[in-house]
């Protein structure tokens, strides 16, 4: 996508994305998903799955403006399974700005996100140490995750968000 495509959607929606968001979107505008493919061969890491630019804007409209499942600073980013969504803060006065959170009603028992990534950069960096480190990799087209190796990596690069506390 072009600059001026994000600019235009920033403004339809009234949002002020981040650097870091329009690195995301001028790189790779999401991952086409099509009726053959599983979630889990669609991921990239955990809750992983990069929106499109335009299905981003939608589920932020119809979850935070429409429905007020999350606050309007929350955009999303990348979707998981069991309607895992991984949120960046662009709320400029946030304590919480630019970090990543999660939004997992059915995980959390209520919808209000919490921090997983200590920036979008950390979550990058998350990703690589735990291919590196072997607690991700892919298997029959598909990801697979060592957990307890993922959590100690992830709590290690991560020590600001609160997900990796509580888990």
């Amino acid at each position: 996508m072009s600059v001026g495509e994000i600019d235009k959607i920033a403004s339809d929606y009234q949002v002020s994305f981040t650097d870091e968001v329009y690195d995301l979107f001028t790189w790779k505008n999401g991952i086409q998903h099509d009726v053959a493919s599983t979630d889990t061969q669609l991921l990239l890491f955990p809750n992983g799955i990069p929106f499109s630019l335009s299905e981003a804007a939608d589920d932020f409209d119809l979850l935070s403006v429409t429905k007020h499942f999350f606050e309007p600073n929350y955009f999303p980013l990348f979707s998981g399974n069991n309607e895992n969504i991984l949120l960046i803060d662009l709320g400029q006065d946030s304590p919480t700005y630019k970090t990543i959170s999660l939004y997992s009603p059915s995980l959390f028992g209520s919808s209000d996100p919490m921090t997983i990534y200590d920036s979008f950069l950390s979550m990058i960096e998350t990703a690589i140490a735990c291919y590196d480190q072997k607690a991700f990799w892919v298997d029959q087209d598909s990801l697979q995750v060592n957990q307890d190796v993922y959590y100690s990596i992830a709590g290690n690069l991560n020590p600001n968000s609160q997900y990796w506390q509580y888990m």
